[in-house]
């Protein structure tokens, strides 16, 4: 008698609390990509999003959700082709209503945001932005410069060292 209502139970309570799992490619947008998803009623997500760096690029991500009722996010992290934890985003549940989430590095190659979450109520949804811009990196002037000024300091302290004897 217990069986049969608890294989109830456990039906209805993935009827319910259903939960969305999601791979989906970012939109090529200007300097990065954009991204959204929405869903209704009660539920879990755990989405994929993928895009790619031309080369070695910083990444800066941003995501916002909203929900008619309570909404969260548990993770914003990137993700390498394989699924492997690259970097993890800081995420900001700052009422029940709104979350956000951030991160930064420097990366190329081909890439997932790994959003998770959830949402209780009517309707929620998330938008965000995947910003790629090349990382500086000096020129070879820079350096010779650098060590000049290193070289004329070295000069400056060593005639010091010799006036002071």
């Amino acid at each position: 008698m217990k069986k049969p209502l608890l294989l109830m139970a456990l039906g209805l309570c993935t009827v319910l609390n259903s939960a969305y799992a999601d791979t989906y490619d970012a939109t090529l947008s200007g300097d990065g990509y954009q991204f959204s998803n929405s869903f209704s009623g009660s539920t879990a997500f755990d989405d994929y999003i993928s895009f790619s760096t031309e080369g070695l690029q910083n990444i800066v991500a941003s995501v916002s959700g909203t929900g008619s009722d309570a909404f969260s996010f548990d993770t914003f992290s990137l993700v390498d082709g394989d699924k492997n934890l690259v970097a993890t985003g800081s995420v900001f549940n700052s009422s029940a209503h709104i979350a956000f989430g951030a991160l930064e590095t420097t990366q190329y190659g081909n890439f997932y945001l790994h959003v998770v979450g959830t949402s209780q109520g009517g309707t929620a949804g998330y938008n965000g932005t995947i910003t790629n811009f090349v990382a500086a990196v000096p020129e070879p002037e820079t350096y010779a410069l650098m060590l000049s000024g290193l070289g004329i300091i070295g000069l400056i302290a060593r005639r010091k060292m010799r006036d002071d004897t």
